[in-house]
């Protein structure tokens, strides 16, 4: 009963997916009855796109209007086209033969023609009686045409070149849209397909239209199953959890014990190792003779370090006795500087002078 109770669930939610724009499971439907209800309400004023019912057939009215004028817009454009075209063709053949008059008098008289139209559609208004610009009407226009009365005639050569043009451009579409066999070659077959062409290709916009709606249904159904199998994974995965918690956890302070308690020991011994190495690198390191080498080395050290202290307190203590004697001491010092250099100067010229008088006294 669970199961088919489960199972009406699913379909409704698939039902009310496909009616709105909106994603409903199994299992909302069961936990919000209440905005089910409100879903099915709503859904019999609004279509699967979102929009109201009303207002998607406006829509589609519209579209159908809109339809109608454009295919009327579009043979006029084609016809207007191919008119153009049959002109720009007559005058490339005009370009390398020349035409005959009365060829050349027809072109001119459907260029006029049409220019005329053209003026009509670019000058005029829609309204018949009002002008257009420059003060213009229709009847001036047609009096402007000096081929006005010539236009049955030329309608009547003209429209089926046109017609035989637009019967090739038919034949073109169709032998893209299906290459035509060697049995089907015959013009009038591939002519006969040319005119169920816009059926055969109304038939395949519905067929994609259709193609669309399956994808999109084939879309929920595979949204439905996503969230199915992801729901049964999140129970699959609460169910490890707990299993988890009841076989593996409750072991796990004793195994952080014993595993705390192993790498402590682990430590210490490499802490004594690393002990143990560094006493064996000291004693190769440092030798009896090394050690005595250093203990005199120490002790000559130690003796100037000694002396040095002791020049350093005799000296401190005689520039604190010169600092005592105030800043006239530094005057004093510099008078025994030049007496110094005097002093020094003399000698050297008395010492000069007795080596001078020593030499006379040679030379005598």
């Amino acid at each position: 009963m669970a199961v088919q109770g489960s199972l009406n669930d699913e379909a409704f939610a698939l039902k009310i997916n496909m009616s709105l724009p909106v994603h409903m499971t199994g299992s909302d439907v069961k936990k919000n009855p209440e905005f089910v209800k409100l879903l099915q309400a709503v859904s019999s004023h609004l279509g699967p796109n979102g929009m109201s019912k009303q207002a998607s057939q406006d829509i589609q009215m519209a579209k159908e209007r809109l339809q109608r004028e454009k295919r009327q817009y579009l043979q006029q454009l084609l016809l207007y086209d191919e008119l153009q075209e049959f002109l720009l063709e007559k005058d490339i053949q005009n370009l390398e033969i020349n035409p005959t008059s009365a060829n050349a008098q027809f072109q001119e008289a459907v260029k006029t023609c049409l220019y005329t139209a053209e003026l009509e559609n670019y000058l005029l208004t829609d309204e018949q009686d009002a002008p257009g610009l420059l003060g213009l009407n229709r009847e001036t226009l047609k009096k402007a045409n000096p081929h006005r009365h010539r236009v049955a005639s030329i309608q009547q050569r003209l429209i089926p070149q046109i017609e035989e043009n637009l019967q090739h451009k038919c034949q073109s579409l169709v032998e893209f849209h299906q290459p035509p066999t060697d049995q089907e070659s015959c013009d009038k077959l591939v002519f006969a397909k040319a005119t169920k062409l816009p059926d055969i290709l109304q038939s395949e916009s519905r067929q994609l239209e259709e193609e669309k709606t399956n994808l999109k249904f084939a879309q929920a159904k595979r949204d439905k199953q996503f969230w199915q199998y992801f729901q049964a994974l999140m129970d699959c995965v609460t169910t490890l959890e707990k299993l988890i918690k009841k076989h593996r956890l409750q072991f796990q302070a004793d195994s952080d014990s014993v595993t705390s308690d192993w790498m402590s020991v682990r430590c210490q011994a490499m802490c004594l190792k690393i002990r143990f190495f560094k006493a064996q690198l000291l004693c190769d390191t440092y030798t009896k003779e090394v050690v005595e080498t250093h203990k005199h080395i120490k002790k000559h050290l130690s003796h100037e370090y000694h002396e040095n202290e002791k020049e350093l307190n005799r000296v401190s203590q005689a520039l604190q006795s010169y600092q005592s004697l105030g800043m006239g001491f530094d005057k004093m010092v510099q008078e025994y500087d030049q007496l110094q250099a005097e002093i020094d100067n003399k000698r050297w010229a008395l010492s000069e002078f007795k080596t001078s008088m020593a030499s006379a006294d040679d030379w005598r």
